[in-house]
């Protein structure tokens, strides 16, 4: 059986490469640790530029919808003024339309009295003619 001082020997050689191993693990470690610290603070660096990204998105997407709903409510001014132009028109139309029916009237009117004028200057002359003779 081996004493004690001889198994002390056996395992200093264990001992002094588990202690090895040992700080090997705790430099790795500290490595680890030093590089998760260093992603950590990339991805809080690219969490904020994430969010100053979505709010600059935000407000432009923001401002073009009220720029898409001031045109939309533009565009439909202009159609319902447009809408009320064309029944200007049309009502424009008729009256002038009207206006000249009447005037169609008053110069068929104008036309009879002449021709009724024309009648009594050939009465007229006719008598006269009558009379010279």
């Amino acid at each position: 059986m081996p004493t004690a001082d001889q198994r002390l020997d056996q395992l200093e050689p264990v001992i002094s490469e588990m202690l090895a191993r040992q700080d090997q693990l705790s430099a790795k470690q500290d490595e680890l640790s030093a590089r998760l610290d260093e992603t950590s603070a990339k991805v809080e660096r690219v969490s904020a530029q994430v969010r100053q990204l979505t709010l600059t998105v935000t407000s432009a997407i923001s401002a073009q919808s009220d720029n898409i709903t001031l045109l939309l409510e533009k565009t439909t001014k202009l159609e319902q003024g447009q809408a009320k132009l064309e029944q200007g028109q049309l009502d424009l139309r008729q009256e002038m339309n009207e206006r000249f029916q009447q005037m169609d009237q008053r110069f068929s009117q104008i036309d009879q009295r002449f021709g009724q004028v024309d009648q009594r200057f050939d009465q007229l002359f006719d008598f006269l003619k009558e009379k010279l003779k």
